[in-house]
């Protein structure tokens, strides 16, 4: 148990030294963008909505890694609670992105498909609100049972380990519909996976295997989403496993592949932006301008 702990805190440690700060960066560098331009591109709106919910799902978890030792039900529920809505927003969220990405790559000659590609811009804050909006209706029935509980509780002065874990049932529209989120992403995948590997054969037989800087673009859209399919469906996985078992070395053994995941996912993100990685180069540029002059001193 000792050496678990040990790579929990590690995870815990790795996470702080770059998850945190990449994702303040992207949410940074887009604010400017924003304050500069007056306006965001769509692709930047949904990589800040999920850096936002990603920097909220580790303060989250820092605060209750310090109050580890307050031992109250009543608590645990609430962080359960919310870090449910945040997990809710953040998968949503990554699908616009992904179905995003499939309006961009993937050409079908359907009327709905059309008319969802040139209207996409349009209904993407009305997602955002009608997300927002749902999963804070979902939680409030949550919320207010095991605030009535806890009431009962101190009332009848029962003790707070006579309280119940927040059961599967309780939250089981926020897992249908967090698992709906995953069909309709792993559908998009599929989708610019399909359309892809059609563009590539046809280069190959056009151009002798040359790759556009389009296609290289198309590539690392592909990289993202996949990368966000595996940390979406570690991310599910390991709420299911904390809903549903008690076994403290199974919830240990996760972690670290899901901090793993989350940091593949901050820097797909990065990477496949121009905006951002143009943003990092020039701040890695003054960092070794900063070093050559003081080493010239």
């Amino acid at each position: 148990m000792i050496i678990l702990e040990l790579i929990l805190y590690i995870s815990d440690y790795i996470t702080f030294l770059t998850f945190i700060p990449a994702n303040m960066f992207i949410f940074i560098v887009n604010l400017l963008t924003w304050i500069k331009d007056k306006k965001l591109p769509q692709v930047d709106q949904l990589i800040t909505s999920i850096s936002v919910c990603n920097i909220l799902e580790d303060v989250l978890h820092k605060m209750r890694f310090l109050n580890m030792s307050y031992d109250d039900l009543m608590m645990t529920n609430m962080y359960l609670v919310v870090f449910l809505m945040i997990m809710f927003c953040n998968i949503w969220f990554s699908t616009f992105l992904c179905v995003y990405f499939c309006l961009k790559i993937v050409n079908v000659k359907n009327t709905l498909y059309i008319c969802l590609q040139r209207n996409f811009q349009k209904i993407l804050p009305w997602l955002f609100v009608s997300v927002i909006l749902v999963s804070v209706l979902l939680s409030v029935p949550v919320i207010l049972k095991y605030l009535e509980q806890a009431t009962v509780n101190s009332t009848l002065n029962t003790s707070s380990s006579t309280s119940a874990y927040i059961k599967a049932k309780d939250i089981a529209s926020f897992m249908i519909l967090s698992w709906t989120a995953m069909l309709i992403f792993s559908i998009s995948v599929l989708g610019i996976v399909t359309s892809l590997i059609k563009h590539i054969d046809q280069v190959q037989q056009n151009f002798g295997g040359f790759r556009s800087p389009n296609m290289e673009a198309h590539v690392q859209a592909l990289r993202t989403v996949i990368s966000f399919l595996i940390n979406n469906i570690i991310i599910l996985c390991t709420f299911t496993i904390i809903m549903t078992s008690h076994n403290k070395i199974l919830k240990y053994v996760i972690v670290p592949f899901y901090t793993i995941s989350k940091v593949v996912v901050c820097w797909n993100l990065i990477k496949g932006n121009r905006n951002l990685e143009k943003s990092l180069r020039n701040i890695f540029r003054k960092l070794q301008c900063c070093n050559t002059s003081n080493d010239m001193q």
